[in-house]
């Protein structure tokens, strides 16, 4: 019994391991691969660094829903506090159909 639940587990991680760096894209892949609003509106966000106010924001939207939505309040902080400067970055293509 030892012996085939230590093989079912193996076979399991073995599944469960992360792909080698040859087969990860590259970051022009990854910019011709954005195909949604939302992975766009991360993208173009995407240096813009964690302050004190956005925790503060996202904590007290948190509070005002619940402790629901976790993700609206994050986009919304990241709207608010990453600004234009940080949105001005061009669209990437988008992939031929």
């Amino acid at each position: 019994m030892k012996t085939m639940l230590a093989a079912v587990l193996a076979a399991l991680t073995l599944q469960c391991l992360p792909a080698g760096a040859a087969d990860a894209p590259t970051a022009e892949e990854d910019k011709k691969s954005i195909t949604n609003t939302l992975e766009r509106f991360h993208t173009r966000r995407a240096t813009c660094h964690w302050t004190e106010e956005m925790g503060k924001y996202i904590f007290e939207c948190l509070r005002a829903n619940f402790n629901m939505n976790a993700h609206w309040c994050h986009n919304e902080a990241m709207a608010l506090y990453c600004g234009d400067e940080q949105a001005k970055a061009p669209e990437p293509a988008r992939p031929a159909n």
